[in-house]
Parts: structure tokens; sequence; C-alpha cells
């Protein structure tokens, strides 16, 4: 008796067990966690096989990225392949005659392709800036070599036609992928640099802005100047410079240039304001940020000149000494009527960026505005004594290995405050590790700054620090990382740092087994990061991608990763 007792007890306890199992879902295993730190939301490649030119073969990369306020990501660059991936495409293919096309892709925020299509003449062209529009679409700026005989497309164009061996272009897209403006811009000499033909790693920085009005801000480099017959980059009257500074034995000199175009209107009335901003060496203008009123507009790039024009409340007003390489410049506009073509304009703060010493070599690249009006800045140094702010607790204030022409760069971060005059200025300073640079920026609402870009360091893992430590010559990775070591010969980079400056909130690896580099970053609604730039990896890293195969495996392909949430 007891024994049967005690087989039924123990056939109701497997019973009942089972019957709790089950309606606890036993029979799928439990859901697991959700990973902690940011992860990949989308990665996908972007690039075709078949080359217009066979002798130059089938290359696709990403200059910059934005996003708009739903989420949707605009992307552009380059392409040299015939069969890039079009979608509702406005130019589905290249023009006859082209080897190199602008492309402008946009997919929406899970990573679908919307809409792409090439852009261009019968020369060159390529994408070097995007923003979105106000109203919707986006406008993009890049360089182009298409002249009359295969025009760069134009509509409602301050200038139809190209001037020089490569002009500037601004074209202005709808949601929908149409144009509804779109312009050449410069003179009779060079717009850009080292073109053509144009390579992803001579026109850096995200050269074009827009405000809330929908006034449109560019910049870049040109040596048009007039005389002898030359056409010079179009100026307006009211320019601060209204020539090309060159010096007395230099014909080639380059100087940088801020335009600001009114899409709304054509033809003449487009051009709102233009003009030179250089001294008498070679002057780049690399990025372009702007507030929403249109009243304050940012500059950042490279100067050679010891005579560029700098205003007495700059950190640094004074030139380096003879023989420098090169610093970085920033440079803030004031506006006095936003998009009235009798607005007056002036230098509110210009400041060299970079070694006061004579084989300083330092750039400015990418810039971007924090939510306090702050100027986040990087770019590359090999200078050892780069500015850093001793008030400042930075990640790292020192990198002694620094020597011009024998160590590789380094990337750093700046924040200037230009409501300050002098030292108080430069609100903030870090070197940023290991050796490679950055070339594009970006600032979240919460403050923190993200800075994206390529390097060829092995890693440690970076360890926070309540005072400033020598920078690292291995590249400093967070615990959080993606991934934590060096995927091929170069990876992509992104690093963030804290709102306050003091940590590096965030630092990965991205890449596959060959090289990668990130040329622009954007920031969604949401607060994810979208990162874009070329790659050479047939095994990139991918997540539900638009397209996951490398259009040219082994060669360059343009990349699109949204990583979050931060």
């Amino acid at each position: 008796m007891m024994r049967r007792f005690f087989r039924f007890h123990c056939v109701f306890i497997a019973l009942m067990a089972g019957a709790f199992l089950e309606g606890c879902g036993s029979s799928s295993p439990p859901t697991p966690p959700p990973p902690a730190g940011p992860q990949l939301i989308f990665s996908t490649y972007l690039g075709g096989a078949t080359p217009c030119d066979p002798s130059v073969g089938a290359l696709t990369f990403a200059q910059n990225a934005v996003v708009d306020a739903l989420g949707n990501i605009y992307v552009t660059g380059a392409t040299t392949a015939c069969d890039l991936p079009v979608l509702n495409a406005w130019q589905a293919q290249p023009a006859a005659g082209s080897t190199m096309s602008a492309f402008v892709a946009k997919y929406d925020g899970a990573g679908n392709l919307l809409w792409s299509t090439y852009l261009g003449g019968d020369g060159q062209s390529i994408g070097v800036g995007v923003v979105v529009m106000p109203d919707g679409g986006a406008a993009v700026m890049g360089l182009t070599t298409s002249d009359a005989q295969g025009p760069f497309p134009t509509t409602n164009a301050f200038q139809d036609h190209n001037n020089g061996q490569s002009d500037a272009f601004v074209t202005v897209f709808d949601s929908n992928g149409a144009i509804r403006y779109s312009t050449y811009l410069g003179g009779s000499g060079v717009e850009g640099t080292a073109g053509p033909p144009f390579a992803d790693d001579a026109n850096n920085g995200n050269s074009i802005a827009v405000d809330a009005q929908g006034l449109v801000y560019v910049t870049g480099p040109t040596n048009s100047g007039a005389g002898n017959g030359a056409v010079s980059f179009p100026v307006t009257a009211n320019a601060l410079q209204r020539e090309l500074n060159q010096s007395k034995d230099a014909t080639t000199a380059m100087d940088a240039f801020m335009a600001i175009l009114d899409p709304a209107k054509s033809g003449a009335d487009s051009l709102v304001y233009s003009s030179f901003l250089g001294g008498s060496k070679d002057d780049k203008g690399h990025a372009i940020a702007v507030d929403a009123g249109g009243d304050l507009i940012t500059v950042v790039g490279y100067t050679q000149s010891r005579d560029f024009p700098t205003t007495a409340n700059a950190y640094r007003p004074a030139p380096a000494p003879d023989g420098f390489t090169s610093n970085g410049f920033v440079i803030q506009f004031t506006s006095s009527l936003p998009g009235d073509p009798a607005s007056q304009y002036a230098e509110r703060y210009c400041t060299y960026l970079g070694a006061d010493a004579a084989d300083a070599r330092d750039d400015a690249y990418a810039v971007a505005l924090d939510p306090a009006g702050l100027i986040a800045v990087t770019g590359r140094t090999e200078s050892a004594d780069f500015p850093m702010n001793p008030q400042a607790n930075s990640i790292y204030n020192s990198a002694p290995y620094l020597q011009p022409g024998v160590t590789g760069d380094q990337p750093y971060l700046v924040k200037i405050d230009p409501s300050q005059s002098g030292a108080p200025s430069l609100a903030y300073a870090t070197f940023l590790g290991g050796d490679g640079f950055c070339t594009s920026a970006a600032v979240n609402a919460a403050g923190i700054s993200f800075v994206g870009g390529e390097t060829d360091a092995e890693g440690q893992q970076y360890t926070p620090s309540s005072t400033p430590a020598q920078a690292p010559q291995l590249f400093p990775y967070t615990a959080d990382a993606l991934f934590t070591s060096l995927q091929g010969s170069w990876d992509a980079i992104l690093m963030g740092v804290s709102a306050d400056g003091a940590t590096l909130s965030f630092s990965t690896y991205l890449g596959g087994s060959a090289s990668d580099r990130t040329y622009g970053l954007a920031v969604d609604p949401s607060g994810n990061v979208i990162m874009t730039g070329l790659t050479f990896s047939s095994d990139f890293p991918l997540k539900n991608p638009a397209q996951s195969y490398p259009g040219n495996t082994g060669s360059q392909n343009a990349f699109v990763t949204k990583i979050g949430p931060f």
C-alpha cells in the first residue's frame, strides 16, 4: 500500500512539474538578455563590380553621411563602377565617357535602400559632403571635371557650366530623389585637392551645412584667381576677401572659400555670399558648420600661411615659426542678416590650431557644434606639443613620442569656446592615442562627441583615470567595444568622448581582414551613430545588409554601418 501511494505521489509530482514547465514555455529556450553596450544595428556594403574604365578598376567609396528627423540616412561618395546598385534613380547610369561619378543613396532607419542614384557628367565627379534640408531631402557638395561636352546636371543654377579644370558643385534633392537645384561653383583654376583623378583621401570633411531657413553653406579649396584672362572663383560684393591671396613667387597657391547658396532661388539670385579665405600660402577648407539661425558660421581646415587672417581674441593669433609644415585653423563668422544679400559678415574668432613650433604638422578635418555652442574639432597631428588645456581634465594630455616625419599621426579632439578670448577659448583638448587619424565628427544631444577615422595600431583596453595620462601608442578600446583587436592592416575606428571631456565613453575597431576607413559620421534622432567610409575587406562585418556582397572583391567598396544605442 505504501509502495502504491509512493508511485502515485511521484507520478502526480512529475505531471504537475511537466504542466508547470509547459505553461512556462519549456519547449523553447529562454530569451537571452540583450547584449550590454552598443551593437551593430545594420551594416552593409555599397559597391559595383564592373569598371567604367577597365584600366581604373571598380572602386566605390563613401565620403559622408547624414540623418533626417525620421531616421533616414543619406550617403554620398564616388564610384568608378558602372553597375552600382541603383533604385528609383534620378540618373540610372554614369554619363557617357565618365570614369568616375558621384552617387547619393538613401536608406531608412533599418538599413533598407529607398533610392540610389549616380550623379555626374562626362568627366569625373565626387560627392564630398551631404546635409539634410529642413523641408526634406538632402543637399550634396562635391567636385566635377564634367564640361560642356557632357555637362554635370544643373537646375536653376547660379553657374550652368564648368569654368575650369575642376569646379565644385552643389546639388539639392527632394526626399524622393528628384533634383530641385544644382549648380557648378568655381573659376578657371582648380577647386578641390589632388584632382583629377579624385581620390578618397584628398578631399575630407563634411564640406556642407544648412540652417533652419534652408540656406546651404559650403567650403573647400580653390586656386582660381583673376588675371591674364582667368576667371576668378565667384565672390560677392560684400566678401571679406575678394581676391586669391598669393605670394609673389607663387602662381598656384590655394585659398579656402566659403559660400552660401539659397536653393529656393535661381540663377544669380541663388548665390547669397561668397568669399576667399586665406593667406599667402596654401589654405584648404575641409568642413563647415552653422547654427540654426545662420548667425554663426564655422569653418575648419589646413593652412601653411604665416599670415592667415586670425583675430586678436584667438587662442593663438600668431603663426608658428618659419619652417612649419602646417597648422589647422578654426574660424567663426557672424552674419548680420542671414540670407539677405545685404548681410554683413565679420570674423568673430579665428585661430591657428596646432603646435607653435618650426616642425609643426597638424590638420583640422572635421567640425561639429555641441549643445552649448562649443566648436568640436578633430583631425590629425604629429606634434608632441599640440596645445593642451592644463586646467581641463582631458583624457590624454601628452604624447612625447610624436615626431614629425618619424612617427605616425595621432588623432585629437578639441573644443573651442569662441565667446572666450586667448587661452580660455581652448575649453578642452586631448590626444586620442594610437597611430592614425580622424576625419569625421558628430555630437549627440547629450553632448557626447564622436570621432571616426582609421588606425593600424594594436590595442589596449582603456582605463579611466581621474587625472590626464600620457596617450598610448596603442589604440585605446573600451570594454564594450564591438572589436577589441585590430582585424586587418588598417581598421575603421569610432570613438566617443563624454560631454565633460574627461572620459573615453566608447571606442572600438570596425573592419575585416584587409583595410577599412571611416570618413563620415552622423547621429540619428535616437542617438545611434551612423558610420560610412570605405573597405577593402571581403569579410567586413555585416548586419541586415542591403548589399551582402562586396561589389569588387579585394578593392574599394563603400560601407554604411549603424551602431547603438548610446
